[in-house]
């Protein structure tokens, strides 16, 4: 039997308050309503570390498989009036265990205790995945023997030749043991270069120990690949229990394939609504989530040759939602017109959410830093990442916050135009809102992504885009109570959660160093304090679960009245929002999804 890369465990309630997680033959605790797993990566840290998983973890991973699949194939049979859903989170890079069990745990509370909205609908499972992130490890002495253990010979030569020169150097400094003569100048220049090769040394020591591009690996050769195979058992496991359902009489081995295969025929081709799957993704986890759709698509599949890729993947699945939160995906593949990874995964989605922060010096200094080594751009504005673009220049007023192009949506989107035109015909594009501070001796210090489309393809910025399928909210200034579910804990006083609220049109170097030491303290989490504050992990979590129809309708039963107040809330909390036209359409116009998004798709391929 093919050994499974996962190892499953499940959420429950030891009592009304505190989730934990437990093996699944573990009868202490309550499941929620809506059922949570958490699936870890079995990969080690290090491949001398790989072993072979027990039988009781084998057998483990099988029975959360079957245990998830029951979940759903009752759900589509008790409610037919409504799809099963799996939502399933995906941390980021440098995350210890601890740290992604905590937050994983606080969204297990929070969709069954805490919001009765998301609590009372009986159709979803969760799932928090983690894959082999490492911690940075800069100050660990074991870590650094580590490292030092793992540098090949030459490198380790020079490093110690070079820390040997270096002390040389000090020596005859001290003493004055250099003569002012030709000689003395050549010694002192040989142990300089040695010095300076050392120095080339100790700087792959130290990106080794900030673990980024280590990561950045098992993110994409362990996280991504293991999380497909997850997803691949789940498939299988539905469709077995259809292929039983529908021919209960099978008996020999040979009829229970063929009823297997008849059971995929009929998911490929019943009308019936899918198994619908959702992420979250933070930080590299919206790397890994966009690479597992890469994946589970089809790429021969015709409508995906034709640019109309479908929604549907697998068997039994289709897209839903996408949610990133500051992602580590580069800014460019919401600005290239040429195909990638990430816009192939948009055009699969029915609704896609961007949540990013200018303030956010984890991707602006550390991931833009790592991949000055390995992204392939000569300028500087096109190695930022995704999480790091912010919307509009501010004007000080009130109307800088809430969602920013509510006006245009409500005067330029009429119901009878083709949203594609609609895009074309607006004064209002979201490439010329979208902004990266990056050139601090350029005017206003900051350039607009239309600036970036328009030098790397040379097309018109107001046609539709990748960038037309996110609905983005700029976290930059939020301003809001600190909640912590798992402990239930909340701040006593409003504060920026993601950096100082400013209110600046544009952060300067000297704000970004603030940032650094605020995070270096604790003081405020710029990279993932989304899921701190008490409006952003209603918004984010309310998404992810319901939608952005279903979000707007715990509001109010009028989806316009529902999306003013939306405004409104993100305007008291300095949020700005930018909503997708798609999303527009479809959720306050009631046009239909596929619909929308053809349009959108042929207004993106059609030459000008």
């Amino acid at each position: 039997m093919k050994q499974l890369p996962f190892i499953i465990q499940k959420f429950v309630f030891a009592d009304e308050s505190l989730a934990q997680i437990v093996d699944l033959d573990d009868s202490s605790g309550a499941e929620g309503k809506v059922p949570g797993y958490f699936v870890m990566s079995s990969a080690p840290p290090n491949i001398e570390d790989a072993q072979e998983s027990s039988d009781r973890i084998q057998q483990q991973a099988i029975q959360g498989i079957n245990e998830i699949a029951d979940h759903l194939c009752h759900m589509m049979s008790d409610t037919p009036d409504r799809c099963a859903e799996l939502v399933i989170s995906v941390h980021g890079y440098n995350t210890s265990l601890d740290g992604v069990q905590a937050w994983y745990k606080n969204i297990f509370k929070y969709v069954n205790r805490h919001d009765p909205a998301i609590g009372s609908s009986p159709n979803q499972v969760f799932v928090g995945y983690r894959w082999p992130s490492e911690n940075v490890a800069l100050t660990k002495l074991e870590k650094v023997k580590e490292a030092l253990g793992a540098l090949p010979p030459l490198p380790r030569d020079l490093l110690l030749t070079g820390a040997l020169c270096a002390l040389v150097l000090l020596i005859f400094e001290i003493f004055f043991l250099f003569e002012t003569s030709w000689v003395g100048f050549v010694l002192s220049l040989v142990l300089a270069l040695f010095m300076m090769l050392g120095l080339l040394m100790a700087a792959l020591l130290v990106l080794r120990l900030i673990v980024y591009f280590r990561d950045s690996y098992r993110a994409d050769n362990f996280g991504v690949l293991d999380l497909v195979e997850l997803l691949r058992q789940i498939d299988q496991a539905v469709v077995q229990r259809t292929a039983n359902s529908q021919f209960p009489l099978a008996a020999t081995e040979h009829e229970r394939q063929q009823a297997v295969l008849k059971a995929r025929e009929y998911w490929k081709k019943t009308g019936r609504d899918k198994v619908k799957l959702s992420f979250i993704g933070h930080s590299m986890g919206g790397f890994v989530v966009t690479n597992v759709i890469r994946i589970l698509s089809d790429v021969f599949d015709s409508r995906s040759i034709d640019k109309q890729p479908p929604s549907d993947v697998g068997d039994v699945y289709r897209l839903e939602r996408l949610i990133l939160a500051s992602p580590d995906i580069p800014v460019l593949t919401i600005v290239s017109s040429r195909a990638n990874f990430l816009a192939s995964s948009l055009r699969r989605f029915s609704e896609s959410y961007l949540f990013s922060n200018e303030g956010d010096i984890a991707l602006r200094i550390a991931s833009t830093a790592a991949n000055y080594i390995a992204f392939p751009s000569r300028t500087q504005a096109r190695g930022y990442r995704l999480g790091n673009v912010a919307l509009q220049n501010k004007t000080g007023s009130v109307n800088d916050y809430g969602v920013v192009n509510l006006d245009s949506l409500d005067r330029d989107f009429p119901v009878d135009l083709p949203v594609g035109e609609a895009i074309a015909k607006t004064n209002q594009s979201v490439m010329d809102n979208l902004f990266l501070t990056y050139e601090r001796f350029q005017a206003r210090g900051v350039v607009t992504l239309a600036k970036l489309f328009e030098v790397q393809s040379r097309r018109d910025s107001s046609r539709a885009t990748v960038a037309d399928f996110f609905t983005y909210f700029d976290c930059t200034d939020y301003t809001d109570l600190k909640f912590d579910l798992q402990a239930n804990v909340c701040s006593a006083q409003p504060t920026g959660i993601l950096t100082r609220a400013l209110g600046k049109s544009a952060l300067k170097p000297w704000d970004y160093f603030l940032l650094t030491l605020d995070y270096g303290t604790g003081k405020r989490d710029v990279h993932g304090g989304y899921f701190e504050g008490q409006f952003s992990q209603q918004l984010l979590y309310r998404l992810a679960f319901l939608g952005f129809s279903g979000y707007l309708d715990t509001l109010d039963g009028d989806r316009q009245v529902a999306l003013s107040q939306l405004h409104l809330n993100c305007q008291k909390l300095k949020i700005q929002g930018y909503l997708s036209p798609m999303r527009y359409r479809v959720s306050i116009q009631g046009g239909s999804v596929d619909g929308t998004k053809t349009e959108m798709l042929d207004a993106m391929s059609t030459p000008q």
